[in-house]
């Protein structure tokens, strides 16, 4: 009978199969981790056995062919025969479950295996998705076509026939078999410790590609008005008699419809198909992901808050995009309230998108109900995505973190003790970026323009342009709670699910948190064409250069960024010098004049300005070099120690501005590291006579002119800290406290007038964002002390400081300064008037 039963279940499987034969050519599906065969690295040597999440043969037929095409080993029945290299296995986890509680033939070969000492498998968890739908706990529609574990033939064949086309094959990392079968006393013990390993990753999986299941959106709101901080919001509304309580509560029902997402699976196919299938495809020349599988692993086990870099409106897209094609759900975003406009605004609040004002203040009812709903969203597992930086940055800098939404996440994420969370720094650049026209302007003065159907309308210019590629680095993420045991001892008895208080220290620790992925973004940082190009082409005295010096520094800077890394996620995507000049030029408008003795490259006017933007990307990836190629613009050698000091002197300034990585005590290695470096290049040798003085190449040497540009990349840098010493060293000579805001506006006007003077088209030098930076390290250091609200102090050694400042400029930059300082007024701060009036 068991022989007549086996040859009637074969004879069934065929006909099944031969059935859905021509259902195949139906179904589109998408596999992950891309390149799934490189990514699985399976073992040759091994025999190979899928686990299925369910006991279903579509699964199984859709994953013969998945293997078929990418070329992986192909699952096979192997009865009641041990799996090899030749018969690769393959068994259902619903058929695992039930061998847990009785004998039969499975549970014996699993017995034989384990028996065997040499025998070893690999066991790939693979989880097939019909559709990205998590499922909805009231719809009846998805009820029916959204998959599910539990779903019968019939629904089944609804579900293959709704979802098709649209099918996600997960495949886990492989698990060593004999890993717990050897460590286990019994095979029985060890099968039920891999069965429930595997019951966990199918768990963790489909969370991680499709999310929590999604509640109604007026489910979610009703919720929201009848948390604790909610209502005691309200009710304090009422106490003064200017509101009555139903105004308040209709109040902050209307608060609740501004801010909360409306999710939609759906939305998100249609968004696919559009962005994918137009938009990005005549945008964009390719879309370059780079660490998305360490995400995957990560999201198996933690919650994910995403927190990129914000340069474009195309960012959120952007992330959501590759996300979604790394078969990760994609995560609620926060929005400013700017973008909530007819029709963009309903498209991607289905698409996740939550909004947010720019300001809570003297609002307690809109932050208590903006407060929970990232507490809701936390607390039901929503991965989220924000921008650390509050609004795109419109030079292409990192900008400093602004902690109010990370507050309230930390918050959240802490006070919860269901899953872990991740901190995941998202790098994001371009080749070129859509907006940088208008950044130009509005570092110019000029209002920015607000977001509307008509700019909209307008935007569609946009594909008729070739912007190169776009760049998604995922970086090294912070986990969470490990950090907060770091730095906030016994947070866990503070921050209770229920309750208010925070422990001692804990803005300072989300401060740290911001800074943090700050720096882990830029050290992921992606050196493109376009950037490398930029900075070598910016830093050329007249923005003109030979092509064969133009090859030879552009070698020089992928050397530099290589071997002094900001971190291992860097990427530099093209090595070829050659090959980077004939990718960036077209795109970034660098004009080629030809000429007998070889042709030159120069870029002017609105080109410069949008590639200052790809320079300042990843300017920071050179900071170190380009500091100490600086000290020897006005110098033809110095010692060794002098080096030392000087980047001792001015690192804080720099990690500041740039978000560096490397510690400031122990900034000495990385400057031995850096000047090995450039010694290794050529760029800087030691004195034949003493080996302590380093020495600059001559000027007839090719080398020598390397070295000058790059010392000019951090030029500009250098002349806004001597700026900032500068006109405080003239402020202190008075010895009264100054305000710090009218210091900052001095600084960015004495910036902006010397970069008249001297002809720059560099809208970022008088950027006030990074003099409030410089004042903030100043502080930090102790040349600078609060003083009030406003107010500063200023240390007498800023003379001495503002002195050494002086000799990192050129004598041309030097004399500009000196001489606009002159004729500064000291009462107005403006310059002071030499001519009398008629």
């Amino acid at each position: 009978m068991r022989r007549i039963g086996q040859w009637l279940l074969r004879l069934l499987y065929s006909m099944a199969w031969l059935s859905f034969r021509p259902v195949n050519g139906f179904i589109r599906y998408r596999a992950a981790p891309e390149p799934l065969l490189a990514e699985m690295a399976l073992d040759p040597a091994r025999p190979v056995v899928y686990v299925l999440a369910t006991r279903d043969w579509t699964d199984l037929f859709v994953l013969e062919r998945i293997c078929r095409d990418v070329g992986l080993p192909s699952p096979s029945r192997t009865g009641r025969h041990v799996p090899d290299v030749d018969r690769t296995g393959v068994v259902y986890m619903p058929v695992l479950l039930e061998e847990r509680r009785k004998a039969s033939s499975l549970s014996a070969l699993i017995e034989t295996a384990a028996a065997l000492p040499d025998f070893d498998a690999q066991i790939v968890p693979v989880s097939i998705f019909w559709g990205r739908d998590p499922g909805s706990e009231t719809s009846l529609f998805r009820l029916l076509f959204s998959d599910s574990v539990q779903a019968g033939r019939l629904r089944k064949l609804l579900i293959l026939f709704a979802n098709g086309r649209n099918v996600l094959a997960n495949f886990g990392r492989p698990i060593a078999f004999r890993e717990y079968f050897d460590a286990a006393p019994t095979p029985a013990l060890g099968q039920r410790k891999l069965t429930r390993a595997l019951h966990f990753h199918f768990l963790r999986a489909r969370t991680a590609a499709l999310g929590p299941t999604q509640l109604p959106r007026r489910v979610v709101i009703d919720d929201l008005l009848q948390r604790p901080g909610v209502v005691s919001a309200v009710e304090d509304a009422t106490r003064n008699g200017k509101m009555t309580l139903v105004a308040a509560q209709k109040r902050a029902r209307r608060y609740a419809n501004e801010i909360a997402a409306d999710y939609s699976t759906i939305t998100l196919r249609f968004l696919d198909k559009i962005l994918g299938g137009i938009v990005f495809k005549r945008v964009f020349r390719a879309i370059d992901t780079q660490g998305i599988s360490r995400v995957r692993d990560w999201a198996q086990d933690h919650e994910i808050i995403y927190m990129p870099c914000h340069r474009s409106h195309a960012d959120y897209l952007l992330v959501s995009y590759a996300l979604y094609h790394a078969g990760l759900v994609p995560p609620h975003i926060a929005a400013g309230v700017n973008l909530n406009f007819w029709p963009a605004g309903a498209v991607l609040r289905r698409a996740g998108a939550f909004y947010m004002r720019r300001s809570f203040s003297g609002d307690r009812i809109y932050s208590s109900v903006f407060r929970a709903y990232v507490d809701a969203l936390i607390r039901r597992g929503y991965p989220i995505e924000f921008f650390p930086e509050g609004g795109r940055s419109r030079t292409g800098r990192l900008l400093p973190p602004k902690t109010g939404l990370l507050s309230m996440v930390v918050e959240a994420s802490l006070r919860q003790r269901a899953r872990k969370v991740a901190l995941v720094p998202v790098y994001i650049g371009y080749d070129r970026v859509w907006e940088v026209g208008s950044y130009a302007k509005e570092l110019r003065g000029a209002s920015k323009r607000k977001e509307s159907a008509e700019g909209l309308l307008k935007a569609g210019t946009i594909l008729s342009r070739q912007y190169g590629k776009a760049y998604i680095n995922f970086g090294e993420p912070i986990r969470l709670q490990d950090a907060a045991d770091a730095a906030l001892p016994g947070w866990r008895e503070v921050l209770t699910p229920d309750g208010q208080d925070k422990p001692p220290g804990f803005n300072k620790f989300v401060q740290q948190l911001g800074l943090e992925n700050a720096r882990r973004i830029n050290a992921a940082a992606v050196a493109n064409a376009n950037g490398l190009a930029a900075v070598a082409l910016l830093a050329a005295p007249q923005r003109a250069v030979s092509r064969d010096e133009f090859i030879e520094q552009i070698g020089h800077l992928i050397w530099l960024i290589k071997g002094l890394p900001a971190g291992p996620d860097q990427m530099v995507p093209e090595t070829s010098p050659a090959a980077v000049l004939d990718w960036a030029a077209p795109i970034a408008g660098i004009a080629q004049v030809k000429h007998r003795w070889g042709d030159i490259y120069g870029v002017t006017g609105k080109a410069a300005v949008a590639m200052t933007y790809n320079r300042n990307n990843i300017q920071h990836l050179l900071a170190m070099p380009g500091l100490i190629a600086n000290l020897f613009r006005t110098r033809g050698a110095m010692p060794e120690e002098s080096v030392l000091s000087s980047v001792r002197a001015l690192y804080p300034f720099l990690r500041n501005e740039f978000f560096l990585p490397w510690p400031v005590a122990g900034i000495d290695e990385i400057t031995r590291q850096a000047v090995a470096l450039m010694l290794q290049l050529g760029l800087l040798s030691r004195d034949p006579e003493d080996a302590q003085w380093l020495m600059r190449p001559s000027v007839a040497q090719p080398a020598f002119s390397t070295l000058s540009m790059l010392g000019r990349v951090m030029g500009e840098t250098l002349e806004r800290y001597c700026i900032t010493t500068l006109l405080l060293a003239d402020e202190a000579k008075r010895g009264l406290p100054v305000s710090r805001g009218a210091i900052e506006e001095h600084c960015r006007l004495l910036a902006e007038r010397m970069a008249l003077l001297t002809g720059r088209d560099a809208p970022e030098f008088f950027d006030s964002t990074l003099f409030r930076g410089y004042l903030t390290t100043l502080i930090a250091v102790g040349l600078l002390s609060a003083e009030g609200n406003e107010g500063l102090r200023i240390s007498p050694e800023i003379h001495r400081t503002a002195e050494r400042a002086l000799e990192f400029l050129s004598d041309d930059a030097r004399q500009t300064l000196a001489q606009l300082l002159s004729r500064r007024s000291p009462e107005t701060g403006q310059p002071a008037s030499t001519v009398e009036t008629v």
